[in-house]
């Protein structure tokens, strides 16, 4: 009787025990991407004749260090610095989170070479770029760096062929496209996949034929055939779903307008490219915290003072405009980090 009783217990864990994954799943990328300067991007980026921001303090980049890393357990960060204040200090910033990351969080100095003008202007001298790549590789990242760009297939200019060299087998791209190719001297890249997870306002909606899950699952099975592991990005901001009567895309993005992703669509999303990626083609998740930063700063939201670089540069945990989604990657995070793949939606918090 004793020994059935011990059998029956075990059966009962094996039946409620969590499925074995097809990924090495706590070895999977968590990674977010975000400004090393904590400043928002002046008009997206658009030119270059914007002042230089203030330089982060020491403090303020010790305290987003510790918001971003300790409750979800991220191992990577790509730090994104596009000309909007000095090299020499750009150095020093860059120090300044390798100081305040745990070990165990890989920097990746993540640059933006072309700015969204007209002109497409080149953000960085070739003498500027040679400084950056040497400091990089001796003080931040021996092995790897990214490039930074939300539009396909631009011509990423001289400073692209520095990176390559200096960077032969560690060069990603941040924000590649749907149905864009990764080329080299890419050898990995962090997919943006913005449109596929907000397509559909509710559940049903998102499940329906045509709408956001059946373009997810046809980018996974486009990158199973690729050259290279892809990371998917979970998503914080949504379009505007006030006029739609499905959660269609409204036609623009209006960061005055944009809503929260709806609720549990992070978890739905994870676990379809879960189960829809090959053995060896995923390589992890990411997050957008520049677009978070840039919708939570408009007035209607949060505002500049309330804005989410502004929380994580006084240690403050994020409880604005986009926080439910928020919590929602930070826990997928966190259970992806203790091997686990069923992720929860928590619950709201109180403001």
């Amino acid at each position: 009787m004793k020994r059935l009783l011990v059998l029956l217990v075990l059966l009962g864990h094996a039946a409620v025990a969590e499925p074995a994954s097809q990924h090495p799943v706590a070895k999977l990328e968590r990674s977010f991407w975000l400004n090393a300067s904590l400043a928002s991007p002046q008009l997206g980026y658009w030119g270059l004749e914007f002042p230089a921001v203030t330089r982060p303090t020491d403090k303020q980049i010790a305290n987003a260090a510790r918001v971003l890393c300790v409750p979800s357990g991220p191992n990577r960060l790509y730090l994104i610095y596009h000309h909007e204040m000095p090299v020499e200090d750009a150095c020093a910033v860059f120090r300044a989170w390798r100081k305040a990351c745990p070990p165990a969080v890989e920097l990746v100095p993540t640059l933006l070479l072309r700015m969204y003008d007209k002109g497409a202007a080149e953000v960085l001298t070739s003498e500027e770029m040679a400084v950056l790549a040497a400091f990089f590789k001796k003080e931040i990242n021996p092995r790897r760096a990214a490039v930074y760009d939300v539009l396909p297939k631009r011509e990423q200019g001289a400073g692209l062929a520095v990176l390559g060299r200096e960077f032969p087998e560690g060069l990603v791209r941040v924000g590649l496209q749907p149905g864009e190719a990764l080329l080299p001297p890419f050898t990995a890249a962090v997919e943006d996949t913005w449109s596929g997870l907000c397509h559909g306002l509710g559940k049903e909606d998102w499940r329906a034929p045509g709408f956001g899950r059946d373009t997810l699952r046809k980018w996974v099975a486009e990158r199973n055939s690729g050259p290279a592991p892809i990371v998917y990005d979970l998503i914080v901001v949504a379009w505007d779903y006030a006029h739609t009567k499905r959660g269609e895309y409204p036609g623009y993005d209006d960061a005055n307008k944009n809503l929260p992703l709806p609720a549990g669509r992070n978890p739905l999303a994870a676990t379809e490219i879960l189960a829809a990626a090959r053995p060896g083609r995923l390589a992890g998740f990411s997050s957008d915290l520049l677009i978070l930063q840039l919708n939570s700063a408009s007035t209607p939201h949060d505002g500049r003072r309330g804005s989410f670089y502004e929380t994580l540069k006084a240690g403050q945990p994020y409880t604005g405009f986009y926080a439910a989604p928020w919590r929602e990657v930070l826990g997928i995070f966190q259970a992806l980090s203790q091997g686990r793949t069923i992720f929860a939606t928590p619950e709201p918090e109180s403001r």
